[in-house]
């Protein structure tokens, strides 16, 4: 039983050293910051929220909500578009939501942004693989529609093959977004 806990004090005071706050130095712990290519994956999620509110605003709503013919001819809305639209409105107001939460917690430079970013990128290629099946349901979708989709979800994989392995492994991204540095 005094192993048990002389072993839980042990850990307990090796817990408490990883919690003092190092000194940084950029020559021996590397770049620091938002910068670099954290700045472009900064910018992205700026556009991303920007696409995704217009696309919201001015497409997926209007589409929905209106009775006017005009709107449902440039939309081209049908009544068999009701769950894509649903579906649509529902995902990308939640995802301008959660982008605002990410860059919100982006600026503070909270230690959680790089799985809240790995969580974004993977909610993104679900969500794009979601539309095109309910636009493949979809009775009067136009070839357009699926080339557009099927491209989507291309570039969607894409970023997850990129971006994914560098908030998990780059230097700059543990110094940034790491609370064991001093100021």
């Amino acid at each position: 039983m005094q192993n048990v806990v002389t072993n839980r004090v042990d850990q307990e005071e090796i817990q408490n050293e990883r919690v003092e706050k190092v000194e940084w130095n950029k020559k021996v712990h590397g770049p620091r910051g938002i910068g670099g290519w954290l700045l472009v994956v900064f910018i992205g999620l700026l556009l991303s929220l920007l696409t995704v509110a217009i696309h919201l605003f001015n497409i997926t709503l209007p589409a929905l909500f209106s009775d006017s013919t005009i709107v449902r001819f440039e939309t081209s809305y049908n009544a068999d578009w009701t769950i894509y639209l649903t579906f649509d409105a529902v995902f990308k107001g939640g995802f301008a939501l959660y982008c605002c939460y990410v860059i919100f917690r982006f600026l503070q430079k909270n230690p959680i942004v790089p799985r809240l970013m790995i969580i974004l990128y993977y909610v993104n290629l679900i969500g794009v693989i979601i539309e095109t099946c309910l636009l493949l349901t979809t009775v009067e979708a136009v070839s357009d529609n699926f080339n557009f989709s099927y491209w989507s979800i291309a570039q969607a994989l894409a970023i997850c093959i990129i971006w994914i392995p560098y908030f998990k492994l780059s230097d700059r991204v543990d110094n940034t977004f790491s609370d064991c540095w001093k100021s």
